[in-house]
């Protein structure tokens, strides 16, 4: 009935005018929760002995790690762009190394890492919604000065 090549190529399609349609903070949601759901998947695939599996979801995220980082304005971004620029360094680092050695606990460290900025995003992402971000838009730099003086 159906050929898969085509409902794989209508399914791109809609992924790609869905995306169009979404602000730039909501795709910016929508990376993170991509990114988590590849550490978790990698976390399964290490425990299952799931090499290539593991070793594909470490580098979408570092992908999806690499596009955040680029995305951020290093020039008017100020001390927020400076300390997310930090920390998307310090996770592709701590990702290769989760891959290199099969180490768990990295990836378990970069998820806690994580998880203040994308909680705090997810906030931004709501306030946007409902008309009004400068509130979370502080908690998150207070978010990420945290994680950077802690790396």
């Amino acid at each position: 009935m159906y050929s898969s090549l085509n409902v794989k190529k209508g399914y791109f399609k809609y992924q790609q005018t869905d995306l169009m349609n979404l602000s730039p903070e909501k795709i910016i949601d929508r990376l993170f929760k991509a990114l988590i759901s590849d550490i978790e998947k990698a976390e399964r695939a290490m425990s299952e002995g799931d090499i290539p599996t593991k070793g594909g979801r470490i580098s979408h995220a570092i992908a999806i790690v690499g596009e955040l980082q680029a995305s951020l304005n290093m020039k008017d971004g100020g001390e927020i762009a400076e300390n997310l620029y930090l920390l998307y360094d310090y996770v592709i680092r701590e990702l290769l190394m989760a891959n290199l050695k099969n180490d768990k606990e990295r990836l378990k460290d970069v998820k806690r890492a994580l998880m203040p900025v994308i909680d705090a995003w997810s906030q931004v992402v709501k306030q946007g919604d409902k008309g009004g971000v400068e509130p979370t838009t502080q908690k998150i730099d207070s978010n990420v000065k945290q994680i950077h003086a802690a790396l």
